[in-house]
């Protein structure tokens, strides 16, 4: 019996054979190490059944005994390996201790510490066989080896870098280990066992050698008793799996109420091994939800993706759920965008509820017109099926003077402030803009009646903060940065009366530019870097206003008035914000994208000694946005 045990314990440890020739793998072939190989996969990467994803190269590695030579020890230290995990009993590593990597460290885990494995003694093949198929059922029903697999698992989820597990000959305690992960990662049970069965592929030599030392000294049948002990059968790794079954129902309850692992540990073992070629709705999400998907479909090379991170949580959430979750359009930022577009309408929101008071033709020559306007909006933009839908408003104030210098030329100068707030997928962004704003007119014939040329220049300063609901939990990103609004505006019309009418079509050019400074978000793993925006609209305007009959009440007119507008930004007028994460890109298309822009309102007009009131209600609209603007403004004349 002594020398059989030796024999057999010669098998176990020894490791002096190539594996077959014809065996192609995408991992290094080990002279002196024949059972060592990447868990995911032998001749190809395995493929996960449930989800698009393949199992991915050097994560984790499996052996038999590190009983390395100078050369493997040179090609296994290129692998980056961080942890060695021995599976073996203490006798079994002073018969072999390892040769450890560069660079990497020992943990040794005891599974079979506890286990109940019975004697060696067989008489029959099916006496052997049944003992293999038990020491898997040990595997799984014994509590302490539970406990054991365990701490393996937990270790191979907290390493960073790649890990290898091995026991003796790297067929039970290595092929069970294996066999899990490979679960885990979602690889189809024929894979799985085609994988352990490549055992015999890999220890053909091996195992000869041994059966021959066997057969000459004891014979051919005391050699075929115990041939099953020296390789694997899928009856083996079924036997474990059965019990698995027959304690937990399935892989899930077993991982979690056999081994004690909680959700997230398993999320990162999976996130460690498996990348998905697609995620859920890839192929049906337009421009930004598809580059959302994307930026989230990159982070799995990144350092999020395989540690216990919300990022990898949710990915693996959704793989699961068959769903993103609506995050795909959260993640890329688009509310930056649509702040970007709503900044670059401030001239002309300013411009609108000034219209008013900044008309010279009623002020006497050398007359000046002090007064204040308040003025507010709400504006919605479809975005259609390429952008999350946004949600714009506006309020503040401008108080301004306007002067008549002789019968024709007038000016204005008016500072004011104005705060807005823009909710697009799942974020928000507050602006506050402190406006200054120049403008004139000059008639050629006077200005009371016929051509004239108009122009005004904007500028303001503004306060940018925004916050980012991602879902998923994924957090909140938020940051704050600050920029520059000038814009440029030149006009020429024509006011001529059709009584009981007055007429005054315009039209001109707009020039505005928008600049804001790049910051750093914070607050979510997936907070962006957004870039600085640079962004300059050119648009061709036009408008018409008709006062209307007008009602004296006394010493007061009241003059109703109805106006129409029309910009066409001749570039488009959509804004496109860019963020980085990792190294990673994502750009994102405003909601508001409209080339073409009508606007109608109607207000009042009342006039009485040295003073002017108006008030005005303004609907805008285009191809997929709508909205509508208010004014109450009062000037007194001096």
């Amino acid at each position: 019996m002594s020398r059989l045990l030796a024999s057999v314990s010669l098998f176990c440890l020894c490791a002096a054979s190539a594996r077959a020739a014809d065996l192609t793998i995408h991992t290094p072939s080990l002279a002196s190490v024949d059972n060592f190989r990447d868990v995911a996969g032998t001749t190809a990467l395995l493929t996960t059944t449930q989800y698009d994803g393949v199992m991915r190269e050097g994560v984790f590695y499996r052996s038999n005994a590190l009983t390395l030579n100078a050369a493997d020890l040179a090609t296994i230290n290129t692998l980056g390996l961080g942890l060695v995990i021995d599976l073996r009993q203490p006798s079994e590593i002073a018969t072999t201790p390892d040769v450890m990597p560069a660079g990497a460290s020992y943990l040794n885990v005891n599974v079979l510490a506890a286990a109940n494995l019975g004697a060696l003694t067989f008489s029959s093949v099916a006496e052997s066989v049944t003992y293999m198929e038990d020491i898997n059922r040990e595997l799984v029903r014994n509590a302490t080896v539970r406990t054991e697999f365990a701490k393996v698992l937990m270790a191979l989820a907290t390493e960073d870098d790649a890990a290898l597990f091995h026991c003796t000959a790297g067929k039970d305690r290595t092929g069970w280990t294996a066999a899990i992960l490979q679960m885990i990662a979602g690889v189809s049970d024929a894979d799985v066992m085609a994988n352990y069965m490549a055992t015999n592929d890999y220890t053909a030599a091996r195992v000869a050698a041994t059966m021959a030392q066997l057969t000459a000294a004891y014979g051919p049948g005391f050699a075929a008793i115990y041939e099953p002990l020296l390789g694997v059968k899928t009856s083996y790794l079924q036997a474990g799996l059965d019990q698995m079954v027959a304690d937990y129902g399935d892989l899930d309850s077993y991982l979690k109420n056999g081994l004690g692992l909680d959700q997230a540990t398993i999320y990162v073992l999976r996130g460690k091994m498996v990348r998905y070629h697609a995620l859920p709705g890839d192929g049906t999400y337009g421009d930004n939800a598809a580059a959302g998907s994307a930026l989230l479909q990159a982070l799995q090379d990144t350092d999020l993706a395989g540690d216990f991170t919300a990022y990898n949580y949710y990915l693996q959430t959704a793989i699961d759920a068959g769903s993103l979750g609506g995050v795909q359009r959260t993640v890329g930022g688009q509310v930056h965008a649509d702040a970007g577009a709503f900044l670059l309408r401030l001239p002309q929101r300013v411009e609108d509820a000034a219209a008013a008071q900044t008309r010279v033709a009623d002020l006497p020559a050398g007359g000046t017109r002090y007064w204040f306007t308040g003025f507010g909006g709400y504006q919605d933009n479809g975005g259609g099926g390429d952008a999350a839908g946004s949600a714009e408003r506006n309020a503040g104030g401008i108080a301004g003077v306007t002067h008549r210098y002789g019968d024709s030329i007038g000016v204005d100068v008016m500072v004011g402030y104005e705060g807005g707030k823009v909710r697009a997928a799942g974020g928000e962004v507050r602006t506050d803009a402190v406006v200054l704003g120049f403008g004139g007119r000059y008639g050629f014939g006077g200005l009371g009646q016929g051509l004239f040329v108009a122009g005004g220049m904007d500028a303001a300063y503004i306060d940018y903060d925004s916050s980012r609901d991602i879902g998923g939990g994924l957090g909140t990103a938020g940051g704050d940065t600050s920029g520059f609004l000038a814009g440029v505006t030149a006009e020429i019309g024509y006011l001529m009366s059709l009584a009981p009418v007055s007429v005054e079509p315009r039209f001109g050019l707009r020039l505005v530019h928008l600049g804001l400074d790049g910051f750093t978000e914070s607050g979510s793993e997936v907070a962006l870097d957004i870039d600085s925006l640079e962004e300059t609209q050119v648009s061709l305007i036009a408008g018409l206003r008709l006062a209307l009959t007008e009602s004296r009440f006394g010493a007061w007119t009241l003059v109703p008035v109805l106006s129409f507008g029309y910009e066409h930004a001749f570039d488009g007028a959509g804004v496109t914000s860019e963020g980085r994460l990792l190294g990673l890109a994502v750009t994102q298309d405003s909601a508001y994208a409209n080339r073409d822009l009508f606007r109608a309102g109607l207000s009042f007009e009342a006039m009485g000694p040295g003073v002017r009131v108006n008030a005005g209600i303004q609907g805008l609209g285009g191809d997929d946005s709508a909205g509508v603007g208010g004014n109450l403004s009062v000037g007194l004349t001096f």
